[in-house]
């Protein structure tokens, strides 16, 4: 035992609280590393930008400027009277704007400079990911608006102290607030691959401002009507609706970051599975919402279908936009690729279709919309089986009119784009975008030219409605919604859709055989050393 230990018996407990705490920061220091390097390296760069320090020195002026002012305004009757709404309005707008528009704006602008400047290249090198970069602009940007949400917080429990609001709705407002921030990042980080020159860049700047300012105005506009009227949904509800737009919230901001992260990796790499498992992780989670919605109350099976309607509507947009990118994939795939394939026998039959390629992305797609479309036609008839009258006006039979509608002119139409993406891909590489615009051009031309052949043999004249327009699908749906399609015309159109999709599926060919290929031993190595 040394001298210093005897003279002075806290000396070792001293010690050992020093190793301890040296310990720990060692372990916190190797553990955000291991996180994610970028994080470092983008919080630090943020934090000292003049961006920052404006828009964090502004925040301060304009929250302590609008505690003085408002509670001037309120003055004698901020005693006497509760007076936190009008108060808390203007907590609100000072947060919500570095929140909702500046921040991701920033994280837009960081994630472009990134792109624009060639960093992204360097970056490849290293052993960082695409997911850790853009998730480092992530978490980059959550930082601030941590900082920002702790700064105001003691106005806004300033404005709750004084009455008229109750702690349940300022905890959804900023969780509103909170939500909506984070989602509008991902959006805005989601546009920044986008841009390819000067101009594409000015474009997509400008199309994420206008985003950015109408989710400002729709997010203030629910926030001012919770301050002011309260919140009229009872605690069930109000518990659905925060768990729902919380899963859905993540398993969009999951897909987006996903194809993010895809437009940054090589392409030597395996950028499309990963897209496709999550739109699935979407439709499950939104059918599982709308469903959910259905057998809550089931005496009400009816009124819960509405929600099937939204839910219909993004999965149909979902798939048709993603439908029609995964049919303009590149058909080729390095050895890279082939590694990770499907193998043995049960993992071909389970996920052939989730491997890259137009040929599997067809299939997919086909198959995913057909699938949305039975479980809303099941959805339909488990509401009228449960209340034991029919919907009114035969909106059921409407319903399955329009179904195999929009399945079988989106199979047809992913099917030609397929084709068409590969003539273009004979003396081109284009990026899979052209497949939206493939996409468009054939279901313009589709609609256009039945009906201006019609038009010029019935002299330019109005004319009605006949089996020669099955392939105009903007009037095929029209006189689907009146009702006035015979359910033979319904019947052909579904059949052209099963021929379309069986074509889809004999043309994978060799893709659902056995052509995965063994790791290199180098490569076994290399990933040893790491």
């Amino acid at each position: 035992m040394s001298t210093a230990s005897i003279s002075d018996p806290n000396a070792s407990v001293r010690e050992n609280t020093a190793s301890w705490l040296l310990r720990l920061d060692e372990w916190a220091a190797r553990t955000g590393d291991k996180l994610n390097p970028i994080l470092i390296k983008e919080t630090r760069q943020a934090l000292k930008s003049r961006q920052f320090v404006v828009t964090f020195s502004v925040l301060l002026v304009a929250a302590f400027a609008w505690t003085v002012i408002g509670s001037l305004m309120l003055m004698p009757q901020i005693y006497t009277s509760p007076s936190a709404p009008r108060l808390l309005i203007g907590y609100y707008f000072v947060l919500a704007v570095p929140m909702l528009l500046i921040v991701p704006l920033a994280a837009y602008r960081s994630l472009e400079a990134e792109i624009d400047d060639g960093t992204l290249e360097l970056l490849s090198i290293t052993s960082l990911s695409a997911w850790q970069i853009v998730m480092g602009k992530l978490a980059s940007a959550s930082l601030q608006m941590m900082l920002y949400l702790i700064t105001l917080f003691p106005c806004v429990a300033y404005a709750y102290t004084l009455r008229g609001i109750d702690l349940p709705t300022v905890g959804l407002i900023m969780a509103i607030l909170i939500g909506s921030g984070l989602l509008l990042t991902v959006v805005a980080l989601s546009f920044a691959p986008l841009a390819r020159g000067r101009t594409g860049r000015i474009s997509t700047l400008l199309v994420v401002l206008m985003i950015l300012m109408l989710c400002e105005y729709l997010v203030g506009a629910a926030a001012v009507a919770l301050i002011l009227y309260g919140n009229p949904l009872n605690a069930g509800w109000t518990s659905f609706i925060c768990v729902g737009s919380l899963l859905t919230a993540i398993c969009i901001s999951h897909l987006l970051l996903t194809t993010t992260a895809a437009q940054l990796t090589p392409e030597s790499e395996n950028r499309s599975s990963g897209i496709r498992w999550s739109i699935l992780v979407l439709t499950a989670t939104l059918i599982g919402l709308a469903t959910f919605t259905m057998e809550w109350n089931p005496g009400d099976s009816q009124e819960g279908m509405i929600l099937w309607i939204p839910v219909a509507m993004i999965l149909a947009g979902v798939w048709t936009g993603a439908g029609a990118m995964m049919a303009a994939e590149s058909s080729s795939l390095t050895p890279r690729i082939q590694r990770e394939l499907p193998g043995n026998f049960l993992s071909r039959l389970t996920l052939t279709f989730l491997t890259p390629g137009p040929a599997t992305g067809l299939v997919f797609a086909s198959l995913g919309s057909i699938l949305v479309a039975a479980l809303l036609l099941a959805a339909a008839y488990r509401a009228e089986s449960i209340v034991g009258t029919p919907m009114p006006g035969g909106a059921v039979t409407t319903l399955y009119h329009l179904v195999i509608a929009y399945t079988s002119y989106l199979v047809i139409f992913l099917f030609c784009v397929r084709w068409i993406v590969a003539l273009v891909r004979i003396n081109n590489n284009p990026r899979v975008e052209i497949g939206l615009a493939a996409f468009i051009v054939v279901a313009v031309l589709a609609a256009l030219i039945p009906y201006a052949i019609g038009l010029h043999l019935n002299d330019y004249r109005q004319y009605d409605y006949s089996a020669w327009q099955i392939t105009n699908w903007a009037w095929t749906i029209g006189m689907i919604v009146d009702r006035s399609v015979s359910d033979l015309l319904i019947g052909a159109l579904g059949v052209c859709g099963l021929i379309a999709l069986l074509l889809s599926i004999a043309t994978v060919g060799r893709r659902s055989l056995a052509i995965k290929t063994a790791t290199p031993e180098a490569v076994l190595a290399a990933r040893e050393k790491k």
